[in-house]
């Protein structure tokens, strides 16, 4: 199996335990070393990668900011701030849109690679987390939600959610430590 561009190399973010520690990093892990992309981070979330894999796409929610950057090492630029909500998980479309799940609002945003929002879906529940597009044409969009912090939970809260968007995923690359 040979290397796929996209994610080529990036292994991890931290997430900040009970310590105390209120900065998160991103690195990536290659050739036995761990590279630290950023260490300034207080909610480290989504990643996606551009189509031709040459974007970094990464999300620190607590600001709200989606931040880009040239891949493999360009420096980080803050792309735009989500307004209404936490931006959390992201996947990235085939014409190199983004997808993100907004927490606290029950919503997924659709944005062009530049940032400007296109579309908005719409969920029956308050946290949503993520999302990816799945299916034998990845057509589908999934969107997942969570329960944490509500009380009372609200009935779909805690489920996942399927639509189609008019628009197809990237099939994404297998990890293999080996290369």
């Amino acid at each position: 199996m040979g290397r796929h561009p996209r994610g080529k190399g990036l292994r991890g973010l931290s997430l900040a335990d009970e310590t105390g520690s209120t900065t998160e990093v991103l690195a990536r892990y290659e050739d036995g070393g761990l590279t630290w992309l950023d260490e300034d981070l207080t909610l480290s979330n989504g990643l996606a990668w551009s189509p031709d894999g040459g974007r970094l796409y990464s999300i620190d929610s607590e600001p709200g900011v989606v931040h880009v950057r040239d891949y493999p090492s360009g420096p980080r630029r803050d792309l735009f701030k989500v307004a209404d909500g936490l931006p959390d998980g992201m996947c990235v479309d085939r014409d190199g849109n983004l997808w993100i799940a907004v927490w606290g609002r029950g919503r997924v945003e659709c944005r062009t690679p530049g940032g400007e929002l296109l579309a908005v879906v719409e969920v029956d529940a308050p946290h949503t987390t993520s999302v990816a597009f799945a299916g034998p044409g990845l057509d589908v969009l999934v969107i997942t939600s969570a329960t944490a912090g509500l009380d009372p939970v609200p009935v779909n809260s805690g489920r996942l959610f399927t639509c189609r968007v008019n628009a197809t995923g990237l099939p994404l690359p297998y990890w293999n430590p080996a290369l």
